[in-house]
């Protein structure tokens, strides 16, 4: 049974031949297939998301539960709306002013008059010059920020805390007696303290106002703050598009750094389109990039399609055999592929952001890459076959490389496609069809260009200028011999061939058992294809019958490879060196893995030029440190009356109040602390007793609300029955929140952690079903999901790549090395991507993921050259490295030319792209061609085709039947195992004696012994000699024959009878009993460590051995 790559290889040689003859159809196809696809494109725009909530969070995160029970509860009311209750940030504008850094002194305090007046006067343009104009009914109007606030009480919150920071004796314009009584109001009522201060008995929360403070007394009274906080919100319900054009005018007044808005002031803002902005300003950056790597990658690709030749030590240019076209067509493969592929996922409805903009980079490094391996397996084919036959062994050849490279990278993205967090799997979407159609044009498009480029070649024509070349020899001036010169092209070429010999496939049935006739049968569904296939298929040309299919010529690359590095990479005191490399290597790795940090900080999405990340310096300054506030609800309240329950509640706040993530009690905004403060005032001043039941405690807390200094407050965060008729549930408390201080959140680790705390808290009071919730939630959520994802993503990729190479790979030991390969290659991309500072999160993800597929690639590409190379481990691998070294170098080396591009772009999230992807190509690179070879030829040095070993030994044990003749040596078991008569028996001493044999032919008994020649599997190939007697030769053996191997792998091998039969008329019996006796010796020896000794020639009848073995190729 033939082996998966075998059947491959006969696959890709017969559709080399289709591809051949219907070149047209093939090339024009893909382009008008990328045309209606494209179309796709159309809809573009409004499938965009540009929520990063959803982009980087997982589809089923905890945190959309949650904010839909604050959403449920308190649905956002534009006109009710107070500032530190929302949690919803449409039409949220979020403005940190900080003073100018001193190189020296840092910050200066922006409580000084001066500052303070400064950001008061800002405030004031912003409310009252800020505007837009409106066209309505034929008028313009300006429209400012009081027409589009959102409002409480038909009231805008116009950031009044800044008077309340200004010095006392700017609160107002007071004198004589007036001022007096203003001043000790002032002192009495209004307390500026943090992190809580007080307006009368309204609570103002000064953490989330003022950054940075200095806290001077007990009383939390302070004298210097590094930030102050400015909130701008506006409605976006039903005047959302002009709330935009309000923010972004905003927007640029605030960052304009031509005419900036202070002197003396820095500003940081956020909306709840900035960071979309950011991302798709990031996006914008990479189209010019994309074109960059293009035109780089153009010349790379160029360059390397440039074939040289010598003539008389001048080194020209060959431009018959050189590509530049092809190479430029071979790179429009992938560009074809990225807009089909965009297309249909486009025109399916599937959405799009602007992380997927990396995507073509890859695609295009992966097109890029087949595309060298193919035109490497050109350039190895004998140049003096025809074009059609040329092209069939190139895709032969290029089979399992490039199947291996597509296969592994569309089941990486695909398995990528699985995880839960929609940018990746946005990504990985993308990337997989771009894959997949980059395969597809390969096969078509680019072989079909392969097909032109190889019929200029054939015929002598100029690769560049389309016209004829002249030979080196006529060139008469330099200009000549640098851009006219050519090799010789193939239709003008004499080539030495026997014409007398034919070879040719005979459709005659053996004898069945049981025939007395022949007998009709239907054609197999084999048979079938194979019949429409060779319709299809270029005829092969008979010029071709006896000519070798790869050519013996040297090149530089194959000399450097063979003779230069391969024999210095394989010397002993090498491999003890790279042994050192690589465990300093696996050191380095371990340790960064150990040190792996998690987590993606929001400022990392944005380049560092655009305007947020100016916020995200000021904030991680200050109120990442101490201030920020989370959400707590408690949707089943307990019975705050009952002191028991009240206990238990109040065990739940300590819990929350005291961890290394919240601050104390004195930040905590809780409509109960002033609720029993009343009731104690009230006892206190009026006498009014404390409630005395349940009953009593809610319907004085439902009356407070009317009258509290903190109404505003506080109906913000309870949640009444509305039934008024129906006391029992109008004085029902259903659910109410309160909100806890944050500190220490900086870090995406500490997001992390302080989320699984709270939660944790939170779980162990089930019976008030608590709920938490703050704006950095969906990141956390992504932090949470990244390790478990991508363990399982590698998990079942490692698991896939696995199954791919035991099918691929026809060794259990390589494809074994291939996994060791991949999760070494994982490691040390995990482990030198932290110590290079990345972190882990979904960016750094995909390239992980995406790593396994790419190191599988060139890992294969070496292992599977090596299964197949001859001879000892030495040799296996240096011909590994010969044969398949210079396209994986040129295939990792355009990756990486094409993605050093990205280096230049000023932001976090591709620089973390191009760190990972560069760690993942330099890794598998250097194991390709480094580590790999050394490691095969240490670990399976006498590995060799698995198919072939089951072979072999089937072969012996044939051999070891007692049907063999008596006597029998052990040097005429394989003779024996060729024919179905002993071979040892004919007498071929005498040349003269040309009389036919004694010979005795059993078809019935070899197929009874051997399973006969029928059928695609069948293990036996019939040759035929000119007077008419059947030989039976194993299949391996017969391949040791170019040209029978040629026959075999052409098309029409399978005819309705599905036989394997090929009739030589000019040789006779004794002539190809004697080959078929070489043939077994060649195998016998092509696969021993030992030297090959010499095959023994008869004295006499050896010109006519020496001719047959030229005709056939062995």
């Amino acid at each position: 049974m033939r082996s998966f790559d075998e059947q491959i290889h006969r696959i890709f040689f017969r559709w080399g031949l289709v591809a051949h003859n219907h070149r047209f159809v093939f090339f024009t196809v893909p382009l008008f297939l990328t045309a209606v696809l494209a179309c796709g494109f159309y809809w573009i725009k409004e499938q965009t998301t540009i929520d990063p909530q959803f982009v980087f969070s997982p589809e089923d995160a905890p945190w959309r539960y949650e904010l839909n029970v604050l959403s449920e509860h308190w649905p956002t009311d534009e006109q009710s709306f107070w500032p530190g209750k929302s949690y919803d940030y449409h039409g949220y504008v979020d403005v940190i002013v900080a003073g100018k850094e001193d190189p020296q002194y840092g910050r200066p305090n922006m409580l000084q008059l001066a500052y303070i007046e400064e950001v008061d006067r800002i405030n004031k343009y912003i409310i009252n010059n800020v505007t837009i104009p409106v066209e309505h009914d034929g008028k313009t109007y300006e429209i400012g920020f009081t027409d589009l606030c959102m409002s409480y009480e038909w009231k805008c919150y116009l950031n009044d805390h800044i008077t309340m920071l200004m010095p006392k004796r700017k609160w107002g314009n007071f004198e004589g007696q007036l001022a007096e009584f203003a001043s000790d109001i002032i002192t009495r009522e209004v307390q500026i303290t943090y992190p809580i201060g007080w307006r009368g008995s309204e609570p103002i929360y000064f953490g989330a106002l003022v950054g940075g403070p200095h806290i001077s007394d007990e009383e939390g009274h302070f004298d210097y703050a590094k930030a102050v906080r400015l909130t701008y919100n506006v409605r976006d319900d039903k005047i959302g598009n002009v709330s935009y054009l309000w923010r972004k005018k905003l927007t640029q007044f605030l960052t304009d750094k031509e005419h900036p808005p202070s002197e003396i002031l820095e500003f940081g803002m956020f909306h709840n389109e900035s960071l979309p902005e950011g991302l798709q300003d990031v996006a914008d950056t990479l189209g010019p990039r994309f074109v960059l790597t293009s035109a780089i990658l153009f010349i790379f690709c160029v360059g390397s399609s440039i074939v040289l030749i010598n003539n008389h030590g001048f080194m020209g240019v060959d431009w018959v055999r050189s590509k530049p076209i092809l190479a430029i067509l071979g790179l429009f493969c992938p560009l074809l592929a990225v807009a089909s592929a965009f297309g249909l996922i486009l025109w399916t409805g599937t959405l799009y952001n602007a992380i997927v903009n990396v995507s073509p980079f890859i695609v295009i490094c992966i097109g890029v890459d087949d595309m060298f391996i193919m035109v490497a397996a050109w350039h190895r084919t004998n140049p003096k076959l025809s074009v059609s036959r040329r092209l069939a062994e190139t895709l032969a050849e290029a089979a399992v490389a490039i199947t291996i490279t597509s296969l592994t990278d569309m089941l990486t993205f695909g398995i990528g496609c699985l995880t839960t967090l929609p940018g990746v799997r946005l990504f990985c979407l993308y990337t997989f069809w771009g894959i997949t159609f980059t395969y597809i044009y390969q096969l078509t498009y680019f072989a079909a260009m392969m097909a032109y480029a190889g019929e200029m070649e054939d015929k002598g024509k100029h690769s560049l200028f389309i016209g004829r070349t002249i030979h080196p020899e006529e060139a008469d001036t330099g200009f000549k011999r640098i851009f006219l010169t050519g090799s010789v092209s193939r239709t003008f070429n004499l080539r030495a061939k026997t014409k007398a010999h034919k070879v040719h496939f005979s459709a005659d049935a053996l004898p069945n058992k049981g025939d007395t006739g022949e007998a009709e049968r239907k054609p197999s569904w084999k048979a079938r294809i194979s019949s429409v296939m060779a319709k299809l298929e270029t005829k092969m040309d008979k010029n071709d019958e006896d000519l070798a299919s790869h050519h013996e010529q040297e090149t530089f690359v194959n000399k450097l490879f063979r003779e230069i590095y391969g024999p210095y990479l394989l010397a002993p005191a090498t491999k003890a060196g790279v042994l050192v490399i690589y465990l300093v290597y696996i050191s380095f790795a371990i340790i960064g893995c150990a040190q792996i940090q998690e987590g993606l900080n929001p400022k990392t999405l944005v380049r560092r030029s655009f305007y947020l990340s100016d916020f995200y310096q000021l904030i991680d300054e200050t109120f990442w440190e101490e201030g920020l506030q989370m959400q707590v609800v408690v949707n089943n309240p307990p019975d705050l009356f009952d002191p028991e329950q009240r206990q238990r509640f109040s065990q739940l706040m300590s819990e929350f109040e005291n961890t290394e993530y919240t601050m104390k009690h004195n930040a905590t905004m809780i409509w109960l602390n002033a609720y029993e403060t009343k009731l104690q005032s009230d006892l206190d001043d009026f006498n009014i007793t404390l409630p005395k039941t349940s009953t009593e405690w809610y319907e004085r807390c439902r009356e407070w609300l009317i009258t509290a200094g903190g109404r505003r407050l506080w109906e913000k965060d309870m949640v009444w029955g509305k039934n008024r008729s129906d006391p029992s549930d109008y004085n029902h408390l259903y659910a109410f929140r309160f909100q806890v201080g944050l500190r220490n959140y900086k870090t995406p680790t500490d997001h992390t952690n302080s989320c699984k705390l709270m939660r944790r808290i939170a779980t162990n009071f089930h019976e008030f079903n608590v709920t938490t919730f703050h704006e950095y939630y969906p990141f956390a959520d992504q932090y949470l999901e990244l390790k478990p994802a991508l363990f399982r993503n590698c998990a079942i990729a490692v698991v896939c790549m696995l199954a791919v190479s035991l099918v691929m790979i026809p060794h259990y030991g390589a494809a074994f090395a291939i996994v060791a390969a991949i999760i070494s290659i994982d490691l040390g991309v995990l482990g030198f991507m932290t110590l290079w500072g990345v972190r882990l999160e979904s960016v750094s993800m995909i390239t992980i993921i995406m790593s396994i597929g790419f190191s599988v690639d060139l890992s294969a590409h070496i292992a599977y050259a090596y299964v197949k190379a001859p001879g000892d481990s030495t040799k296996k691998a240096i011909e590994s490295l010969e044969t398949l070294g210079w396209p994986v170098f040129l295939g990792a080396g355009s990756t990486l030319v094409g993605i050093m591009v990205l280096s230049t772009v000023d932001a976090t999230i591709v620089q973390i792209f191009f760190k990972t992807i560069f760690l993942v190509i330099f890794s598998s690179m250097a194991h390709g061609l480094v580590f790999l070879p050394i490691l095969l030829s240490l670990v399976i040095p006498h590995a060799h085709d698995r198919t072939q070993h089951e072979e072999e030994q089937n072969e012996v044990e044939a051999k070891t039947e007692p049907s063999l003749p008596e006597g029998k040596r052990r040097d005429d078991f394989e003779c024996a195992s060729i024919d179905s008569k002993a071979l040892s028996d004919v007498d071929i001493a005498s040349d003269g004696d040309k009389t036919e044999p004694e010979v005795k032919v059993f078809a019935m008994a070899a197929e009874k012994t051997y399973g006969g020649c029928e059928g695609p599997n069948a293990e036996y190939v019939k040759l035929i000699s000119c007077d008419g007697h059947d030989f039976y030769i194993k299949r391996e053996l017969a391949m040791c024959s170019g040209t029978i191997k040629a026959m075999l792998s052409g098309p029409g091998q399978f005819e309705e009878s599905e036989l394997n039969v090929v009739h030589f008329r000019d040789i006779p019996s004794h002539v190809l009993h004697k080959v078929c006796q070489y043939l077994s010796y060649k195998h016998r020896y092509t696969n021993s460590p030992t030297e090959i000794p010499e095959f023994p020639l008869p004295a006499e009848g050896s010109l006519e051995l020496l001719m047959a073995a030229n005709f056939l190729d062995c």
